[in-house]
Parts: C-alpha cells; sequence; structure tokens
C-alpha cells in the first residue's frame, strides 16, 4: 500500500467526524427535541433596597414647635399657622417630605403672603449633593447656620440652611433679602437643638 492511501485511509475517519459535529438532531415538532435557541443562565432576583437611595432619619417635631406662635408673632403678628399643607410637588418642602421629614404653612392674614419652613434630617451623600446645588443656584449669606445660601426666583425668596444632619429651607414672597428670613431659619435650628 503507498503512502498516499496510507494518508487517505488515516484521514477519512477524522474528516467523517468533523463533518459529523456539525450536525444537530432537529426537532420533531413534540417539542422533545433541542432547540436553536440558547439558554439563558439562570438569573436571580435583587434583594434589598438600593445602597444609592437617599437616607432620611424622620423628623418628629410639630409646626408649632418648628416656629412657635411667640416666633412667627415677633417676624409678623399676621401670620398664621395653615393646618393639613401639602406642598406643590417639585418644592423643597415636597421632597422633605419624601425624606421623613416635616413642611409647614404660615399665610399673611392680610396679604396672602405664605412662609413655607420645611426640614429633612439626612445621610451625608444627600447632604452634599443639595449643598452642591444651593451653591450652583443662590449665593451664600454668613447670616444663618452652618452654611447658608439665599436666592430670590419668581418672586419668591429662599434661604436654605445645613445645621449639622438638617436641611431647613425657608421660603417666602415676604423675604427680598437674606437678612428677612434671619427670625424664621434661627427660630428653626433653636428648634431643632441643633
Amino acid at each position: 500500500m503507498s503512502v498516499l492511501s496510507r494518508a487517505v485511509l488515516t484521514a477519512a475517519p477524522l474528516l467523517a467526524l468533523a463533518l459529523l459535529a456539525g450536525c444537530t438532531p432537529v426537532d420533531d415538532g413534540t417539542g422533545s427535541g433541542p432547540t436553536d435557541q440558547p439558554t439563558a443562565p439562570p438569573t436571580t432576583e435583587p434583594t434589598g433596597e438600593p445602597t444609592d437611595q437617599p437616607v432620611g432619619t424622620p423628623v418628629d417635631i410639630a409646626c408649632d414647635q418648628l416656629v412657635t406662635p411667640d416666633a412667627m408673632y415677633q417676624f409678623n403678628p399676621n401670620f398664621g399657622s395653615i393646618d393639613d399643607f401639602a406642598p406643590e410637588p417639585g418644592t423643597a418642602a415636597a421632597s422633605a417630605l419624601t425624606y421623613d421629614g416635616v413642611a409647614c404653612r404660615w399665610q399673611n392674614e392680610t396679604t396672602g403672603q405664605s412662609i413655607d419652613v420645611s426640614v429633612a434630617q439626612l445621610d451625608e451623600d444627600t447632604l452634599t449633593a443639595l449643598k452642591n446645588a444651593a451653591y450652583a443656584e443662590s449665593e451664600m449669606v454668613p447670616t444663618y447656620g452652618e452654611e447658608a445660601y439665599f436666592g430670590v426666583a419668581d418672586g419668591v425668596g429662599t434661604a436654605e440652611v445645613f445645621q449639622g444632619p438638617y436641611w431647613i429651607v425657608a421660603a417666602s414672597p415676604a423675604f427680598f433679602e437674606p437678612g428677612d428670613a434671619t427670625e424664621i431659619v434661627q427660630a428653626a435650628i433653636a428648634a431643632l437643638g441643633a
């Protein structure tokens, strides 16, 4: 037998195996055969809550304790508290409630102007994000608190104060400059013991 004949006989079984390796059984429609669809790896459902969610500690203080009737009277005797205040979505007061904080409103019985004061006790990451936003959107002021900002937009003056773990916001058309909110903000800081 020639060398060529031996090489063909040796290679023939290997060629046959290679050709058979590409063959796959065909599904006969009964569902008993394999399919061409890849099998997805098993997945596990996430457990627990995401760790990047803002963390708020409940603030347990009533509105008449946050800014006492006496403190509000000293500011302006025409302001009275509004029960069942529901802040508009997108406001700082609404955000405070989502963080288990409090949101309060007083209204001037003569002019109809309101004062909204909200407080949330937050984790450090959330406080930092809020501080950065306040820095970008308003002016830093030394008037009150450890770190404070003030700005006027659409006729509403807003004092944003960071005191310890607290985010305190006082907003009103009655606030034209930082000093206008001083009594209200200081009353809130004192009430929180911050």
